[in-house]
């Protein structure tokens, strides 16, 4: 009897950091390697290592498990509101936050699960607004948050914080975002780095407390 007692769950017990880790691994790496439709949550228990009934109790659904896979990858890769340093001047910061951008939306990963949800809009409208939500909306509002307190704090000149983030994401994308998405050969790194510089010097020129 106390031996079972022991090996026992207890009550209320959260769930293992650990799985919930290894069922967003495995969901990235199936979702991207297969589409959404054609992964299945039986699919992603068994490379995880996990019940079905444990991917569920994590996530609740498929959908929702996309949705935090996405939100997942842009904090990885240093494009959500954990990697922005709200006292770090934007001359520093945005270099930063600029370099990390180019590499998610260019990256694999990222180009295929665009491709999902491009190709699943009228099948699974849903997913594509959870992409949409948990990745470029999420990672917009962050630099937004952030342009906004360096306007508090004089360091810029901002009348509408949330357009000039989707301003700066959109005008970092240029030419290698475009050559990824079509499969050509990429742009040289030489000439990415001084694309991305050109377009942060574009954009703290624009918006300098001088700039009126």
């Amino acid at each position: 009897m106390k031996s079972a007692l022991k090996t026992s769950r207890p009550p209320g017990r959260p769930p293992s950091k650990k799985k919930r880790q290894r069922i967003l691994d495995a969901a990235t790496r199936l979702f991207t390697d297969q589409g959404y439709e054609s992964t299945s949550v039986d699919d992603i228990a068994a490379v995880a290592g996990v019940s079905k009934q444990t991917v569920y109790s994590h996530f609740g659904s498929k959908e929702n498990l996309f949705g935090v896979a996405v939100a997942e990858k842009c904090r990885s890769s240093g494009v959500d509101e954990s990697a922005i340093d709200m006292t770090r001047a934007p001359e520093d910061m945005l270099p930063v936050m600029a370099r990390s951008f180019v590499d998610l939306v260019t990256s694999r990963e990222a180009l295929r699960v665009y491709a999902i949800c491009t190709n699943s809009t009228e099948r699974h409208p849903r997913i594509a607004e959870l992409f949409y939500i948990h990745g470029p909306k999420r990672t917009a509002d962050a630099l937004s948050t952030y342009l906004q307190r360096q306007v508090e704090l004089g360091r810029m000149h901002i009348g509408d914080t949330d357009a000039a983030a989707w301003q700066f994401f959109c005008m970092l994308k240029g030419e290698a975002h475009m050559r990824a998405q079509f499969g050509l050969a990429a742009t040289s790194e030489q000439e990415q780095q001084a694309y991305i510089d050109s377009c942060v010097s574009l954009f703290l020129a624009a918006y300098s407390p001088t700039a009126r």
